[in-house]
């Protein structure tokens, strides 16, 4: 059983139980702190977490929120405050007074959306953060009532890269970031890549990625082009950069394999709305396979790091969209609504060749060593990705959240192992250890040059449900009377508000392959499910989860994620 502990690198700041401790220890200036504190006290209505007032909802009075966002579709007869998210007015909503908004940001979500008032927001926003290697959407938050962009930047900038892994170790970037002033601003980037590792056939320590985008229309529309060298993980929307970064520098543990990508792209965005956001991207790039380095963990040091696998090397063409649709009432915890996401793309053009390898393997007490000679990948397929989502409160601390996720190619053909799809432990079938369910992908290896590889990764197809029911657990621990306060000594007790979040969960999943490069013969995986349990901490999650079939090991498993399941 290994148990993630990623919880070494973590720092837990436990919130204050009351508003306005939470403002009076924001270091607001002193006016500013005032008029919050006199809202809070004389507000009709106050909100903890996401809210929403429906568009024939009528609120007389003031509204004092924490945590939101709070959206306002409806109309609200007096001031708004809010501390720590974000206030939305839709369209015909209507604040007939003023918006004070801490922590966050105010937006006007279309025509029709009014604040009569005045509207102050004091300290940072913080954009959404996205997985794949999209911008973040944060910037578009810096702007005035009116819309427009309030200033540009221009910034030398050294950062780690996505993750820390067992090819690169880790990887830093360096260069300039540009951003133009303006709605309608130009986003450049050229960054340099140093690799503390240097994994793969080529050895290569350095990439790079130079990106440009031209934004219209208030930020709408978008057109740009990328020209980069990197290494990518297959099938990222397994795992959050973060989570799979502590496992490998923490337990020597990379829950990801890689490829290496160079060449170049231009795209396409629009964005008709907040909510929706469409995307065109032609690529043509070199795939090359890429093997561990020996990068420094915490402990497992002189455990052998897994093989990668050889993926269809060589220079292709594609033409890939992608579609968002988010409905969420909050990105980070959603209480409620729908996310949707799908993906497709097509080779039109260039030749994959699966390198030959070198099989050593014992034979009547001898040793036999057998060449699989190198094989032109087909070309011919169109692979895609859904990633639907529902989240649905069942009462006021409880709630039920369903996902569906499908990949693979859209016929029955086999693909190159860079578009396949492995299943099994963090992120997809917790009670099942990390590749169990990649249709055989990882029952045998071969050589590469001096490097030990897989010969693919996963399978063609999948398809992947995974339902949860969650709820609030309210604990209070106290010493003595907190609400007797005797002026003679000055102690009235402790309390302490303990409430955390409880998860049962289930997952099934089901795998196809349709070639081996060994066999000829395709494989797949059967269904598969677990079940398992979880205890919630803010983002702190502790799991324990159990296959329920397959031919693995039927014991539980301890994990700990950093975040939401899904």
């Amino acid at each position: 059983m290994r148990v993630l502990t990623t919880v070494l690198l973590l720092l837990i700041a436990v919130p204050a139980s009351a508003q306005e401790q939470e403002i009076r220890s924001a270091n607001l200036p002193r006016q500013l702190e005032w008029e919050l504190l006199r809202m809070y006290d004389g507000a009709t209505e106050r909100y903890d977490g996401p809210v929403t007032i429906g568009p024939s909802e009528v609120v007389n009075g003031d509204v004092a929120a924490m945590g939101g966002p709070l959206r306002v579709a409806g109309r609200v007869e007096g001031d708004v405050a809010m501390v720590d998210g974000d206030v939305l007015v839709e369209p015909g909503g209507v604040v007939t007074g003023d918006v004070i908004v801490v922590g966050g940001d105010v937006r006007m979500l279309g025509d029709g959306a009014e604040v009569l008032g005045s509207i102050t927001a004091y300290g940072p926003t913080l954009g959404r953060s996205d997985e794949d290697d999209r911008w973040s959407d944060g910037d578009r938050r810096w702007r005035d009532r009116d819309g427009r962009w309030d200033r540009g930047r221009s910034t030398l900038t050294v950062r780690a890269g996505s993750s820390y892994n067992r090819v690169e170790g880790l990887p830093i970037m360096f260069g300039p970031v540009i951003r133009t002033a303006g709605s309608d601003g130009l986003r450049l980037e050229a960054l340099a890549i140093w690799r503390t590792e240097s994994g793969g056939p080529a050895g290569d320590r350095m990439g790079y990625r130079v990106r440009a985008e031209q934004l219209l229309d208030g930020g709408r529309f978008g057109v740009g082009g990328t020209v980069y060298s990197v290494v990518e993980p297959l099938d990222p929307w397994r795992l959050g950069d973060l989570e799979a970064s502590l496992a490998t520098v923490v337990l020597h543990e990379d829950y990801r394999d890689h490829f290496e990508r160079t060449g170049w792209d231009v795209f396409a965005t629009v964005r008709p709305t907040d909510e929706l956001e469409a995307r065109l991207t032609y690529r043509q790039e070199r795939h090359a396979s890429v093997a561990p380095g020996d990068p420094w963990a915490l402990f497992n040091r002189s455990d052998l790091w897994r093989a990668e696998p050889v993926i269809g090397e060589g220079d292709i063409r594609t033409l890939a969209g992608a579609l968002e649709l988010d409905l969420r009432d909050d990105e980070e915890d959603p209480a409620r609504g729908w996310l949707a996401r799908f993906s497709v793309e097509r080779p039109v053009g260039g030749t994959l060749t699966r390198p030959a390898l070198l099989f050593v393997r014992p034979e009547n007490g001898t040793v036999v060593s057998e060449v699989l000679a190198a094989q032109e990948l087909d070309t011919d397929f169109v692979t895609g990705l859904v990633d639907v989502r529902r989240y649905m409160p069942v009462s006021y601390a409880s709630q039920l959240n369903v996902r569906l996720v499908a990949g693979g190619g859209l016929s029955a053909r086999p693909l190159p192992a860079q578009y396949q799809h492995a299943l099994g432990g963090v992120g997809t079938l917790p009670g099942f250890p990390t590749f169990a369910a990649d249709c055989g992908a990882r029952r045998a290896t071969g050589r590469l040059g001096q490097d030990r590889f897989y010969t693919r990764y996963g399978c063609d197809r999948f398809v992947l449900g995974q339902v949860e029911y969650r709820g609030d657990l309210s604990l209070d621990f106290g010493v003595g009377d907190p609400d007797y306060d005797d002026d003679d000594d000055g102690w009235g007790g402790v309390e302490i508000d303990f409430s955390p979040t409880w998860v049962v969960f289930f997952d099934a999943a089901r795998g196809w392959s349709y070639g081996d490069p060994l066999s000829g013969v395709g494989r797949e995986t059967g269904p598969l499910y677990d079940a398992g349990v979880g205890l919630l901490f803010d983002d702190l999650g502790f799991y324990v989860a159990v296959p329920l079939n397959g031919n693995v090991e039927q014991e539980p498993r301890f994990l700990i994620r950093l975040g939401h399941r899904f």
